[in-house]
């Protein structure tokens, strides 16, 4: 394995955590089963692609979860992720990663349906970045025609848009309109 094979390894090492959910929630069309089992896999998620799928159960799993990255207060993004976290049939395990450290997840049951096992997930990896970060380092993209979410790891301004790209554009239109602005 090369280093850059090793490195996206270590990348999918979390991929029951915070970069899934984001691509979960953004996943294009949400309804598909085929686009999670594709989605599960790219993350190495294998027992994700066994779960029972139900297009309408996952839309409101998504739902759910994209409610939360458009909460800006603690308060109310802790009181949403508890409200999910009591309504998942799961507790919560220490696991041993393939490097030797030790995780604490979500032991989601066997049974659980992919709605269930996203919302478990999602609401368990968000209360730690929560907990970790001590305030909602997440959004949905400000940028027009865009609603993706996005997990905010910087550490100075608060993150506005899902990407580079968005940005740009965002500020390419901001810098035409004050431009068409002057000349009239």
């Amino acid at each position: 394995m090369s280093s850059s094979e090793s490195i996206h390894s270590a990348e999918n090492l979390r991929p029951r955590g915070l970069r899934f959910l984001v691509d979960a929630i953004n996943l294009e069309p949400q309804e598909s089963p085929g686009a999670w089992q594709k989605l599960a896999a790219s993350h190495g998620d294998t027992l994700f692609l066994a779960r029972k799928f139900s297009s309408d159960k996952m839309a409101h799993a998504v739902g759910s979860l994209r409610a939360i990255f458009a909460s800006h207060d603690d308060k109310i993004a802790a009181l949403q992720i508890n409200e999910l976290l009591n309504t998942a049939t799961t507790h919560s395990k220490l696991h041993q990663l393939p490097d030797g450290r030790w995780a604490l997840r979500p032991d989601i049951a066997d049974a659980a349906s992919a709605a269930e096992a996203l919302t478990a997930l999602g609401a368990f990896a968000l209360a730690e970045w929560l907990a970790e970060r001590g305030r909602c380092s997440w959004g949905i993209c400000e940028a027009t025609n865009c609603e993706r979410v996005f997990i905010d790891e910087g550490r100075r301004q608060a993150q506005k848009f899902c990407s580079t790209t968005c940005s740009s554009r965002t500020r390419v239109s901001a810098l035409r309109q004050r431009r068409t602005a002057a000349e009239a």
